[in-house]
């Protein structure tokens, strides 16, 4: 196994999950009292379930936290706080586009997670410090994720470019 490499991709990893954690908890905050709330919240939760099994994986093989992780993580943090200051068509408030573009954003962390997992999992055999991790779960939970942040997404692109009722 190649140390280094494992290390900078788990930290990696790890830094784009707290940014998928933060995200989906601004999202749940814009929508908490619709039904793409509940799923956000869930997601929120389910995320950072996950984090905390690649902060598990970091220290099964041996890596400290370092200042280089914890910048990744803090820059991750701050990408996430200054996508809030894109144009959405609402200079002050949350906007239907806000809503397409997050789902948009939840879904490519979704795409990368169903990858550590099912990476991890194609060389568990090869490090017993992977195993006794069901990256399999984990993999099919973040395809749940994506295909659920898939209908949610074009859900919300009607209701941003058509209107509620979806017509032109």
């Amino acid at each position: 196994m190649n140390e280094k490499r494992l290390r900078i991709y788990m930290e990696d990893h790890l830094a784009l999950i707290v940014a998928e954690a933060e995200l989906a908890n601004r999202c749940w905050r814009s929508n908490r009292k619709t039904p793409l709330g509940e799923f956000l919240k869930q997601l929120e939760n389910e995320v950072k379930a996950q984090q905390s099994i690649v902060k598990d994986i970091i220290h099964r093989i041996g890596c400290k936290e370092t200042v280089e992780s914890r910048l990744k993580q803090s820059a991750a943090w701050m990408a996430e706080k200054l996508g809030r200051l894109k144009l959405n068509d609402s200079l002050l408030s949350y906007s239907d586009l806000s809503r397409v573009v997050e789902l948009e954003t939840l879904a490519a962390a979704a795409q990368e997670r169903i990858a550590l997992w099912d990476n991890l999992h194609a060389v568990e055999e090869s490090d017993s410090r992977l195993q006794g991790i069901t990256f399999s779960f984990f993999r099919e939970q973040s395809q749940e994720h994506l295909d659920e942040l898939k209908i949610r997404r074009r859900m919300a692109a009607v209701e941003a470019f058509l209107g509620k009722q979806g017509k032109k």
